[in-house]
């Protein structure tokens, strides 16, 4: 092979090496993010040193928040089923501001691990940006050796305030807001978005 055979040969792997890496980086990526139906509007904040609380029987878990985005179609967060006793009934039932009744979702706590991150999935809320809703966690059916545990934090800008044996207090669980975005498209912008942040803020920490 003569030294132009080699260059154009060199050229060529160039150019296929560097087509794999941009199709990796961006075009896969695309593909792959279509099918996604909600983005998290937020991380998961930490767990804090707050405690839990633990919900059965008539001891239900009250949450109030704030959603920052249009469509919320569910709500995340990690949920604690020690030595896995609890196989009963969990019920979400969601509460607009006036205290209405918009979203109800049972789960079986037979699929819900010790310390799994739990999703409510519902049909979305069209208008709910910038608006407060509360959240009801309970399981009525469970006896005490069958309890649920959430773990509690502060006050953020979203998690306002929580309610648990008729006491009213700041905080909350750390959750997550999941919501649909208005097109498939909106999905691969907002993941990108959120991971670009992510890489931004991830360089801001090294300077």
């Amino acid at each position: 092979m003569n030294k132009q055979s080699l260059l154009l040969h060199n050229n060529k792997i160039i150019i296929f090496t560097t087509t794999t890496i941009l199709f990796l980086l961006f075009v896969l990526p695309v593909v792959m993010l279509i099918p996604i139906k909600m983005v998290p509007a937020n991380d998961q904040p930490g767990y804090g040193d707050m405690g839990r609380v633990s919900v059965y029987g008539l001891r239900q878990f009250t949450q109030e928040f704030l959603s920052t985005d249009t469509n919320l179609m569910a709500i995340g967060t990690t949920i604690k089923n020690p030595n896995l006793k609890n196989k009963k009934i969990i019920k979400f039932n969601l509460y607009d501001e006036k205290n209405n009744l918009i979203r109800e979702v049972k789960l079986n706590g037979f699929n819900i691990g010790d310390g799994d991150f739990v999703k409510f999935v519902f049909e979305p809320v069209p208008d709910s940006s910038q608006k407060k809703y509360n959240f009801t966690i309970s399981s009525p059916e469970a006896g005490e050796e069958e309890i649920l545990e959430l773990f509690l934090i502060g006050p953020t800008d979203t998690v306002l305030d929580y309610s648990y044996d008729d006491e009213t207090k700041l905080g909350g669980i750390p959750m997550v807001t999941f919501h649909k975005p208005d097109s498939r498209w909106e999905t691969v912008k907002l993941v990108y978005l959120n991971l670009f942040s992510k890489l931004l803020s991830l360089d801001s920490r090294r300077i």
